[in-house]
């Protein structure tokens, strides 16, 4: 990793005096100051970046290993280096599916094989002969191994025992009437096999066999959720099946009987298709949200430890070995892997985890947020620390997707107030006591989307992908109007602007076009001088599976008198009231992605976000360009640039860059940072 990730490494791990010491050597123009909110780990020890897509993981004492599909990853724990040990291929090698290690050696699967090789030297050891899999079974699609054994599940629902010394097929079974999601093997007692499959969510079974023969064991009755994971551990000197569903039910299950023996709820996912379990047994580990690891107790589903990785994507394969986990980062996302201690300590309801939407500032001294269960969070711009405990009430009925921007902020009673949209409908959200209010009539016949929310001069306004705008009274919350201005995934953004007295709504659209409503009832407005024109542009064709493309308006915002509008990799600047150009078009290399005002420049400034992942500062009246540096690689949003720091969002904490500012273009230092 470069010096910057170290740097962002040490921060989140709490070593604040080593980022420190790195910083001082020889610092590059932009690194952290701070950063605030989760993931802020104590417990993570390293972080990687393998760049490939990892199949499978193992722990041990002395080293962490990864599988990818021509690369066995040795991580020394004591140091984090990296060594890659190629595979030794043979022809025809196809693209690998699924890894496990076990006993020095990784087995994994491609269509029409099953692999072994030696861990330490990538020497192939075993690769069975395509022409053995039953022409109906189809693909190979799953594995599990032990005993020295695999077991395989394919495509159209058949069960595969191989043997591992010589690559014989031991035993055949059509189990399901599909694809075989997952399967694992129990060895403690009678060697038996548990698998889940079948076509579809109503049609999955769960079956158990005898390792030897693959002879029936028992079906379970079909199960109303897919089954994500399987494991097989002993309880009270029984070996018992566990399986685990989307919905976190986690099931054990009595063998030979293929009986649920209990069932818990524990809240979070399956980390890969096979669980993890502590030595003892009683204890699995598993995700939760997608980013979080939990030991969670099997026979009642209490939570006895916790740690956060970094990732920005759902953890894939875990491995544990004693009180450490080795966690990988989803398959297509950079091989991304996490080392992490699993302390014994209770863990906090991961509902409460601040999961950032998007922020604002407050008189340039505040970052405010609203997480999506609801609660207020505020941290100090300088050193990014929370100035309270997060305000509010729970409610995990806020929406997180959608365009520009999530939340807004809107002037009630004198006071600044916060606007998510719940159900499609506004909450009103005060960031000191975290009170709400939401609006419970009136709520739109379009139930679609959210796509874009702007809050302006006591007025509130919102479009979804349906194409629908509403405007609601931020005080009362009552509905003022709504009506359907465009078709399905037409409408890309809503601002709120002043004109001549009355409060006036733009709407941003895929081609281009920029249309006026009165903020009043809705009614069509048309705008002034030239961008009367822009409201109706000839000669634009969209395509309809597209829903923004190169001509679509990606971003609108206003700032006193003047109008900013991003569409492809161009911002306009216009007069409101003149509809004039108020500056000279910002031109960008790519595909231009947010925008945010820019204060502490001595003039009107504003930062454009591009898709080549670089910050632009720009001098909106001569256009000029100010500043430019590179963005961090989990960047989401540009929430507040001030003249010595940007703060960005990336995914689930807040990053702040700054000091030593120069322009990467000139080389300059610039007098107005």
């Amino acid at each position: 990793m470069d010096r910057y990730d170290r740097i962002t490494m040490l921060l989140r791990q709490g070593r604040t005096a080593d980022a420190a010491r790195l910083r001082a050597a020889n610092p590059p123009d932009r690194l952290p100051r701070w950063t605030a909110g989760n993931p802020l780990s104590p417990d993570l020890r390293q972080i990687h970046e393998l760049r490939d897509s990892l199949h499978g993981t193992h722990l041990d004492a002395g080293h962490a290993w990864a599988f990818s599909s021509d690369i066995i990853f040795r991580i020394a724990r004591s140091d984090g280096h990296v060594h890659r040990t190629p595979l030794q291929t043979i022809p025809g090698d196809g693209y690998r599916r699924d890894a496990v290690f076990t006993a020095g050696t990784v087995t994994a699967i491609d269509d029409t094989r099953v692999y072994v090789w030696d861990m330490t030297t990538g020497r192939l050891l075993l690769a069975t002969d395509p022409d053995d899999i039953p022409g109906p079974a189809g693909d190979l699609v799953s594995l599990a191994v032990g005993a020295g054994t695999a077991v395989t599940g394919t495509r159209a629902g058949y069960l595969l025992h191989w043997d591992l010394t010589d690559g014989r097929l031991l035993a055949r079974t059509a189990a399901h009437t599909g694809f075989v999601h997952l399967v694992a093997i129990g060895t403690t007692g009678t060697p038996a096999v548990v698998s889940s499959g079948g076509d579809y969510v109503d049609d999955q079974t769960v079956h158990f066999h005898h390792l030897d023969g693959l002879r029936p064991l028992g079906t379970a009755q079909p199960i109303a959720q897919s089954i994500t994971a399987a494991g097989w551990t002993v309880l009270d000197g029984q070996p018992r099946a566990v399986t685990l569903d989307d919905d976190g039910l986690l099931t054990v299950w009595e063998i030979p009987a293929a009986a649920p023996l209990w069932r818990v709820t524990i809240g979070g996912g399956s980390v890969g298709k096979h669980l993890v379990f502590t030595p003892d047994g009683t204890r699995m580990v598993v995700g939760s949200h997608g980013l979080t690891l939990h030991v969670v107790d099997v026979r009642d589903g209490t939570r006895h430890g916790t740690a956060r990785t970094d990732f920005t994507t759902r953890i894939e394969h875990v491995a544990v070995h004693g009180s450490t986990a080795f966690a990988v980062q989803g398959l297509h996302s950079g091989g991304r892997t996490n080392l992490l201690d699993l302390t014994d300590r209770p863990a906090p309801d991961p509902g409460h985890h601040p999961r950032l939407l998007t922020a604002t500032t407050d008189g340039q001294d505040t970052l405010v947020a609203l997480d999506t269960h609801g609660l207020v969070h505020r941290y100090a711009t300088h050193d990014g620390q929370p100035l309270a405990a997060p305000a509010g009430t729970p409610t995990g009925r806020y929406q997180a997707v959608g365009g520009h921007p999530h939340l807004a902020t809107v002037t009630v009673s004198g006071r600044t107030q916060l606007v998510v949209m719940t159900d499609l409908v506004p909450t009103v959200v005060d960031p000191v006591t975290g009170a709400t209010r939401t609006a419970t009539a009136d709520r739109l016949p379009d139930r679609s989307i959210l796509w874009g929310l702007a809050a302006h001069d006591g007025l509130i306004a919102a479009v979804t992908i349906g194409g629908t705008v509403a405007v609601w009274d931020a005080t009362t919350l009552t509905l003022r109007a709504s009506t359907s201005v465009a078709e399905t995934g037409r409408a890309t953004d809503v601002a709120l602007a002043d004109r001549h007295g009355r409060t006036v709504v733009l709407v941003g659209f895929t081609d281009g076009s920029i249309r006026w409503y009165d903020g009043t009832d809705l009614t069509a407005l048309t705008p002034p001088g030239p961008l009367a024109a822009r409201a109706h542009p000839t000669g634009v064709t969209t395509d309809p599976a597209d829903i923004l493309g190169a001509h679509a308006v990606r971003a609108l915002h206003v700032t006193g008198t003047t109008l900013l509008t991003a569409v492809g990799t161009t911002v306009t600047i216009d007069d409101l009231a003149t509809g004039d150009p108020a500056g000279p078009a910002l031109p960008h290399p790519s595909t231009v992605t947010d925008l945010c005002p820019a204060a502490g420049h001595g003039v009107p400034a504003v930062a454009t976000t591009c898709a080549d992942g670089t910050l632009r500062i720009w001098e909106l009246r001569t256009g000029q360009l100010i500043r430019t540096f590179p963005l961090h690689p989990d960047t989401r949003r540009v929430l507040s640039v001030t003249g010595d720091q940007v703060v960005t969002l990336a995914v689930e904490y807040l990053l702040a860059v700054g000091d030593n500012a120069r322009n990467t273009e000139t080389g300059e230092t610039d007098d107005r940072l």
